[in-house]
């Protein structure tokens, strides 16, 4: 199946090189996809359901991209060799590159083939975690007889900060929670009976989900494999009927291991209908 870029995600793809070209140079970084997915609806309204403001994180990667932070041009006292050598020899980003490549690779395990906007914004999420750039101090000369002192910080700490995290993103994307607005839990009686189902997601690997079935829920290898197999083609599988007391920290200690390792696996808890009561 060939693995191919959607319009919209063309379009984002476009809008980062329109944005790289204003800051005048050749290739986009991080930071100009950033802006285009920043453009782009559903990227726009996945980033809002997190806490994060759109409007403000732009006008924040703006502020890094001109500030000296960002390393976008060499400065006025460079050497004047080294300015023109990276005039004539531009260093191209590799890091839009290495998104573009995780999330053609994240659409393949997938099954699917286009990848969309929230593919290339959870893959630079995902790249951001491993580079973490730190916040520096720069001076400011905006008056000569004053000199202040402000803290230019990469747009994707400012999202970590107030929020906006890989896993929330994962849990949104795949489930459409909020950080926010936790699941309610069911008001059940311990001893209450109890259907316990996994939901598939694009993101949670099968083996993961093979090992959390074997290791929590005592399954045996090859039924944990065959109930992985049918939870990925069918959008669900259902691991069986428990008392609710019992399953219920299974479950919690399960996610938890989930969002631990990065992934938004969810395991859903259905109370059991008691026919001959109604």
């Amino acid at each position: 199946m060939p693995i191919r870029f959607s319009p919209e995600s063309e379009e984002v793809l476009r809008r980062a090189q329109v944005e790289a070209s204003a800051s005048g140079l050749l290739w986009p970084r991080s930071e100009h996809l950033l802006l285009a997915l920043l453009a782009d609806p559903l990227s726009a309204e996945a980033l809002a359901a997190l806490g994060a403001d759109p409007a403000r994180v732009a006008q924040q990667t703006r502020d890094y991209l001109a500030s000296p932070a960002a390393g976008a041009r060499p400065g006025r006292d460079a050497a004047l060799h080294r300015r023109l050598w990276r005039w004539l020899f531009p260093p191209v980003p590799r890091d839009v590159a290495l998104i573009q490549r995780r999330a053609a690779v994240h659409v393949l395990l997938s099954a699917r083939s286009d990848i969309t906007p929230l593919d290339l914004l959870v893959a630079l999420f995902r790249a951001a975690d491993q580079r973490r750039p730190a916040p520096r101090t720069l001076e400011v000369g905006g008056d000569p007889y004053r000199r202040a002192r402000t803290t230019v910080a990469h747009p994707m700490d400012s999202l970590r900060r107030a929020g906006a995290t890989t896993t929330a993103l994962l849990r949104y994307v795949a489930h459409g929670e909020a950080p926010g607005e936790p699941p309610a839990a069911p008001a059940l009686a311990p001893d209450a009976l109890v259907e316990v189902h996994i939901l598939n997601d694009d993101y949670t690997t099968m083996e993961f989900v093979v090992a959390v079935l074997r290791d929590d829920f005592g399954l045996a290898e090859r039924v944990a494999a065959d109930l992985t197999r049918r939870v990925h083609h069918d959008g669900i599988g259902t691991l069986g009927t428990y008392r609710y007391g019992d399953v219920e920290p299974v479950r919690q200690r399960v996610e938890e291991r989930a969002l631990r390792q990065g992934y938004p696996l969810k395991v859903m808890i259905v109370p059991v209908l008691d026919v001959a009561a109604g």
